[in-house]
């Protein structure tokens, strides 16, 4: 009967084990999914522009900056950025009353996200593309990165300022 007990024991602390490692492994997979979405966004700066997607692949293959006022542009962007990846990125959800987005995607031989900072004049929205800190190891990859900003509503004119 000891015998009987001792392989009851040792199998339901193997049971155990095995549900401890599932339920471990269950948290590092949802964890994983998590932390890029959300390594990504950076702060807001103070002229309210909130970096909201940072992607290596735009399908430009000059460096561009775009200016989205309407959903139908944001999809047809969107349109263009999916048409290699399987599955696609899904677009943000933007309030266009109040809110527009500015793209900025850059050339293939672009290896690094850009730092953006705007102003504001009478006339237009100055972008100013920042110095960014290349990294230690130069990439190989064919890549052409985009950043996304969601800013507020404006009537005026962009500007790139170098």
């Amino acid at each position: 009967m000891k015998k009987c007990m001792k392989g009851h024991i040792k199998e339901d602390l193997k049971m155990f084990k095995y549900s401890i490692c599932f339920f471990l492994l269950v948290i590092i997979q949802l964890n994983s999914c998590k932390g890029t979405a959300q390594n990504n966004v950076q702060e807001s700066n103070d002229m309210g522009m909130e970096l909201i997607l940072n992607e290596n692949y735009s399908g430009f293959e000059q460096e561009e900056y775009l200016l989205i006022k309407n959903q139908k542009e944001l999809n047809a962007f969107y349109g263009k950025i999916n048409r290699t990846r399987k599955p696609g990125l899904t677009p943000p959800l933007i309030d266009f009353t109040t809110e527009m987005i500015l793209i900025w995607c850059g050339d293939s031989a672009a290896s690094n996200y850009v730092n953006l900072k705007l102003s504001e004049d009478d006339e237009f929205l100055k972008i100013h593309k920042l110095k960014s800190k290349t990294s230690k190891e130069e990439s190989k990859l064919v890549v052409s990165p985009f950043s996304m900003y969601k800013l507020p509503l404006s009537t005026k004119s962009l500007k790139i300022e170098k």
